[in-house]
């Protein structure tokens, strides 16, 4: 198991109740981060924090939509009164809408579009003048593998991501100099809750696992890895990156 650091720092994660979300707050408590553990369902936040608790971490648990904008400006004004300060910052908040664009509603498209990149840029607008105060940062944004190659019926989605690669690194550009690093983590198919529904499917599963060098599907705890990595300061000279884990897809 990696060893990172991050004693001290205070992390947020959105769309962390379950998933590569929550394997996420849970490395970085492991390693000694205060984790704010936001999701649009409260309750199963504070279940994450009683696991983070229970392993000698502190978290705390807020409800968040990273759509609605006046909701992120409380969280984040709440959290730096109480710890003072915010260090790191993941944008993990993600929907997965699979179906042709032509018979797909608009509302869908919205919402895609509101969770996967406007969320990105409310959460990172929303802590910037902290992290600029600061003159440090961490900020990380999970794009993923469909950013890069076609995936079929996911349009939306791969637009949304192949976005979030590009943003990363205009940040980069942009707040290097206040000492922020911007990077992104790209995954490739990983076991969660949002593609138990594909993987189910032994035909489909049989056809990903064949896209993938590395013979495996991947698990939260691959990305979290990741991610601790990028949000400590061994990555400090590392910025305007897109990290991909996907067990060798992108190589075929």
């Amino acid at each position: 198991m990696n060893t990172y650091d991050l004693k001290g720092k205070v992390a947020v994660v959105t769309g962390a109740m379950r998933g590569i979300g929550k394997g996420i707050a849970l490395l970085l408590a492991r390693n000694g981060a205060r984790v704010v553990v936001t999701d649009i369902d409260k309750a199963s936040c504070e279940q994450v924090v009683k696991e983070i608790e229970k392993a000698g971490g502190t978290g705390v648990a807020f409800k968040l939509d990273v759509t609605n904008e006046q909701e992120i400006q409380d969280v984040v004004k709440s959290v730096h009164a109480q710890f003072g300060r915010i260090d790191i910052l993941v944008n993990n908040a993600g929907i997965f809408i699979q179906e042709e664009l032509d018979g797909m509603d608009t509302a869908k498209i919205d919402k895609e579009l509101g969770v996967n990149l406007r969320g990105t840029l409310l959460c990172t607008k929303s802590v910037l003048p902290i992290m600029k105060q600061q003159h440090y940062g961490k900020i990380v944004n999970l794009a993923s593998i469909a950013g890069f190659v076609g995936f079929e019926l996911a349009s939306v989605y791969s637009a949304t991501k192949g976005a979030i690669v590009n943003l990363t690194r205009e940040l980069a550009l942009e707040l290097g100099k206040y000492g922020i690093n911007v990077n992104a983590v790209a995954p490739g198919v990983i076991e969660t809750p949002m593609t138990d529904g594909l993987l189910e499917d032994k035909n489909v599963a049989a056809a990903l696992l064949s896209k993938i060098p590395y013979g495996r599907t991947g698990k939260p705890e691959d990305i979290a890895n990741g991610v601790g990595f990028l949000v400590s300061d061994d990555s400090s000279y590392i910025t305007g990156h897109t990290l991909v884990i996907d067990g060798g897809w992108l190589t075929m």
